[in-house]
């Protein structure tokens, strides 16, 4: 039976799940029975995912950082909502925790490339499940037509700090990994981003 053909037909286990994610050829989410096939990014949204990763990676390593940078084919699995995800950008510090082999269990730092489809999920639902994790500490959003990028840190249980840049010459405070993230090198693959005097809202 195929990942489509289980989705459709009966609530898959986890189990499931990965030995069918495992052989197919498209990515699909996991939502505590359901199986929720990704539609694939735009020239965009790959680019800007791509060059987040790199510019956190160089920062890292120019800060001596014992933390991985993992791309958007690394699954995430929320133990609380029973939900597996393929964040755009994962940052793990130390050593990395899994489950199945294949599930990271401890991120530090996620970041989201915002497209129309995902943003309003990933900016309320989505994040309110990342914020079971016990190890995640900051949350990054990324808009794919527009210079801007938002970001919430958790100082405490109970208080999140957010913080915001717009445009080509800002860069992002990430407290989580005590460095910067230039927004020239997030943008730097995009040949055309909208009007950079406007700052769009969700």
């Amino acid at each position: 039976m195929s990942i489509a053909e289980q989705s459709a037909k009966r609530p898959a286990s986890l189990q499931v799940y990965l030995e069918e994610e495992a052989q197919s050829a498209t990515k699909h989410e996991f939502w505590d029975g359901e199986i929720i096939a990704m539609a694939g990014g735009s020239p965009a949204h790959n680019k800007i995912a791509n060059s987040v990763g790199t510019a956190i990676d160089s920062a890292l390593d120019k800060n001596h950082k014992d933390c991985a940078v993992f791309s958007s084919d690394q699954q995430v699995y929320i133990p609380k909502y029973n939900r597996c995800v393929y964040p755009d950008c994962t940052v793990v510090c130390g050593e990395e925790e899994l489950s199945g082999n294949t599930m990271l269990l401890n991120p530090l730092l996620i970041i989201e490339v915002l497209s129309e489809s995902t943003k309003q999920y990933d900016s309320t639902d989505k994040f309110e499940a990342y914020r079971s994790i016990p190890s995640f500490k900051e949350y990054v959003l990324v808009w794919q037509t527009i210079p801007k990028v938002q970001s919430w840190y958790k100082e405490d249980d109970q208080l999140w700090r957010i913080s915001s840049a717009f445009g080509l010459d800002k860069t992002l405070p990430l407290y989580s990994l005590g460095c910067e993230l230039a927004l020239i090198d997030i943008y730097k693959r995009v040949k055309s981003l909208g009007e950079q005097d406007h700052p769009q809202a969700f």
